[in-house]
């Protein structure tokens, strides 16, 4: 398959993982680090795949590895942080705005990556699409606290990108994959038992929904279930982007989020007489029209840089 391709495929199952957790989020679960912490567990399945990793990272790549895993999870501790707070058709297309610019200047300086000029051209329609996007749809202003959350988890997720490119170009890609996900796995740990125990303990609540392990409602079995699920998926997504980026262009690759947005908005339009209480969602005849014109113009982005 071609890397735009495993973008796309990427992307999508991003998204519905996007709406499982926005769901989630409002409805069952009381922490965001509780959903980081659980992305970052499931990285150790990726034990299974050391016996066929023909290269391992050497010297100073460990250490961009070992970057690019942790600020992963970091990077998703502020996302859902932010995605508890606010509409997320508004705080994902801000961070996915941000992601991609973010990208491409550690890319430029680190990376030596140039885009050529059709390339360029649609790279800069898709920022413009999911500026649009991030505007014209929400209940009032998003709160300075949510603004530097989604900032923060854009330049985490940008130098996620950047320091995983490296590793891919230098190590290949399944070497390179394994390593910094192994480290995402452990940021995990530490960031359930030692930053932020609580959330350790509604992570446990999962496996054991009838211990009383805080004051806070804890989340039933079947939001377990669908958690587990939502991740399952994102874990999917990730693993497709990642792919596509050592293919590719890792700036590029992260401006295609437009297909995310589209399948929020189409959720939420499909749902829309319970989309204020069920994914926290506000579609005005305005909002639409922009999102809708956004839309168009992340298609005319995804074709000229294919």
């Amino acid at each position: 398959m071609s890397w735009f391709t495993l973008a796309i495929i990427g992307h999508l199952a991003n998204g519905v993982s996007f709406v499982i957790d926005k769901i989630l989020l409002r409805s069952a679960f009381a922490r965001s680090a509780t959903y980081a912490g659980l992305v970052g567990v499931l990285s150790f399945v990726v034990v299974v795949l050391f016996p066929f990793v023909d290269q391992w990272p050497a010297g100073m790549l460990w250490l961009a590895a070992a970057v690019s895993g942790a600020t992963f999870i970091l990077a998703l501790w502020c996302f859902f942080a932010a995605l508890s707070r606010a509409e997320a058709s508004r705080i994902v297309p801000i961070i996915g705005s941000l992601i991609p610019m973010m990208t491409l200047a550690g890319s430029f300086v680190f990376l030596g990556e140039r885009l050529a000029d059709k390339t360029f051209i649609g790279f800069a329609l898709l920022i413009l699409a999911t500026i649009l996007l991030s505007g014209g749809g929400g209940k009032g202003k998003l709160s300075h606290d949510t603004i530097w959350l989604a900032v923060t988890s854009a330049l985490l997720f940008a130098i996620a990108s950047v320091t995983g490119k490296a590793t891919y170009d230098a190590t290949g890609f399944l070497g390179g994959f394994v390593a910094s996900r192994v480290f995402a796995a452990f940021m995990s740990l530490l960031l359930l038992f030692v930053f932020d125990r609580a959330a350790g303990d509604e992570a446990l609540a999962i496996i054991r929904p009838k211990l009383k392990t805080s004051k806070h409602k804890q989340p039933g079995r079947l939001a377990g279930l669908l958690a587990i699920s939502g991740q399952v998926l994102g874990a999917v997504g990730f693993l497709f982007v990642q792919w596509a980026t050592s293919e590719g262009s890792a700036s590029v690759v992260n401006a295609m989020q437009a297909v995310q947005y589209a399948l929020l908005v189409s959720v939420a339009l499909a749902l829309r007489h319970r989309a204020p209480q069920l994914l926290g969602e506000n579609l005005t005849r305005k909002a639409l029209v922009l999102k809708g014109a956004a839309l168009a113009l992340c298609a005319v982005g995804m074709y000229l840089i294919v």
